[in-house]
């Protein structure tokens, strides 16, 4: 119920902020715009100027003349702000036969329509501005002063392209490595272009790691990352179940991982395999708490599951800058930029078959899980997790396919050459082809979410 929430709170503010755009857009040029909707399919609640509040169905004598209703409805899985004179979603087309009147979508030029379609998109990557600057003024960023690195996960992107535990990264695309969110930074930028380390090895040797683009796509997309992790990092228990291996053996919360039998522990994905590979067996935890080291004998479960909750704390100096603010929303541009750029690139290893579809594609039990888990680790994780949605909204809407904003603009576009109105059954058929389309999409990314 909590993750289901979440999921309302998310949608909500990102169709409430995409449609506002729309909706003002549209006064300001001056249409009408009868409803103002979030959610879809029948009404539940709305309030207008002329009936007030009232619940259910507004009766079909009411005329709301260049009043809006302001409306909830029943399906939480998107709105509309209805345009008149506008062939939309609803494919409502009474008195799309009449001569356009002054007030309507068909009766302005093709820049009015144009700033009206995607004023939703502009809305939704400024809220993403305004979260990236706020939260550079208020929070602030971290970096953390190490570049070495303890742990490289089998199998993963960086075990591939010859990285190992022990080795320290000098430089990132040519730019020296100064703290370990320069590596972090170079993947979320999200271009097309391969990740080029410079590896200096313990033995003193260097060499040069080159992560290929589709694979960075890939790895961030099935939530692995590229497998490797800093120096300079606690592994430290949270939660203990009680009836669990861990806390039948006695291990604590605050207790700090030192090694599992002989093997000294850096990461929680290091402790975790070992653990998973040790199920049904016994192995010996070495803890430290509160400064005194002990070790505890641990029986594995045959589930690979021992019952503790882990985290790991910086161990490293840690810089933390404020931004001011013009400073934050150029870092908030950028940010959108680096978004834009990292999913245009992931539509692009799609389409070309470089990355698997189902573990890029992510729907609407996806984002919830992901929403929850974000808001888990508090506010200012669950914050840039909306404005990232944000942005992926606004890129998929400018896809030009009907029913999107981007299908919109492409019929304006027609209209602007040919200097007349498409047809409306033409746009109406279209539309229906559209929205097929678009119902069969989303139903083949429930199925993918359903399966994953």
């Amino acid at each position: 119920m909590l993750t289901l929430l979440i999921f309302l709170l998310l949608i909500g503010v990102l169709v409430f902020v995409h449609e506002l755009g729309h909706f003002l857009t549209a006064r300001l040029t001056g249409m009408r715009a009868d409803v103002f909707a979030i959610g879809m399919g029948p009404r539940i609640v709305g309030w207008n100027p002329i009936t007030g509040l009232t619940f259910g169905k507004l009766p079909d004598t009411v005329e709301l003349g260049d009043k809006t209703d302001y409306r909830l409805c029943a399906f939480p899985i998107g709105g509309y702000v209805k345009i008149l004179g506008m062939v939309d979603e609803s494919m409502d087309t009474e008195g799309l036969a009449s001569e356009p009147k002054p007030w309507e979508f068909r009766s302005k030029n093709a820049a009015q329509k144009a700033l009206v379609l995607v004023a939703g998109v502009a809305m939704n990557l400024l809220l993403a501005i305004v979260v990236f600057a706020g939260l550079e003024m208020v929070v602030g960023s971290e970096e953390h002063v190490v570049t070495s690195v303890a742990d490289v996960e089998a199998g993963s992107v960086a075990y591939d392209v010859g990285l190992r535990a022990g080795d320290n990264i000098l430089a990132v695309n040519d730019k020296p490595m100064q703290v370990w969110e320069d590596l972090t930074r170079s993947i979320s930028q999200g271009n097309l272009s391969d990740i080029v380390l410079t590896v200096r090895r313990p033995s003193g040797g260097t060499f040069t790691a080159v992560i290929q683009s589709a694979d960075v796509v890939s790895a961030v997309a099935e939530g692995k990352g590229l497998g490797v992790s800093p120096s300079g990092v606690a592994v430290e228990l949270g939660n203990v179940l009680t009836l669990k291996p861990a806390g039948r053996a006695g291990l604590a919360k605050g207790d700090v991982i030192l090694a599992v039998d002989s093997m000294p522990v850096r990461t929680v994905l290091q402790f975790q395999r070992y653990v998973r590979n040790h199920a049904g067996q016994s192995i010996v935890v070495h803890i430290d708490r509160n400064g005194t080291t002990k070790p505890v004998p641990v029986t594995v479960g045959t589930d690979s599951i021992i019952g503790v909750e882990m985290s790991q704390r910086w161990t490293v100096p840690v810089r933390t800058q404020q931004a001011g603010v013009f400073e934050a929303l150029a870092s908030g541009v950028t940010g959108v930029g680096n978004t834009v750029a990292m999913i245009s690139s992931s539509l692009w290893h799609m389409v070309s078959g470089t990355v698997s579809v189902k573990q890029s594609v992510g729907g609407p039990i996806r984002i919830a899980e992901m929403a929850a888990a974000s808001s888990e680790r508090g506010l200012e994780p669950f914050l840039r997790f909306m404005a990232l949605i944000s942005v992926s909204l606004a890129v998929m809407n400018l896809l030009p396919l009907p029913g999107l904003d981007g299908g919109h603009l492409v019929f304006v576009a027609i209209e602007a050459v040919i200097r007349r109105e498409i047809p409306t059954n033409v746009k109406i058929r279209i539309q229906q082809v559209g929205m097929m389309l678009l119902l069969a999409l989303m139903a083949f990314v429930l199925y993918l979410d359903l399966t994953r």
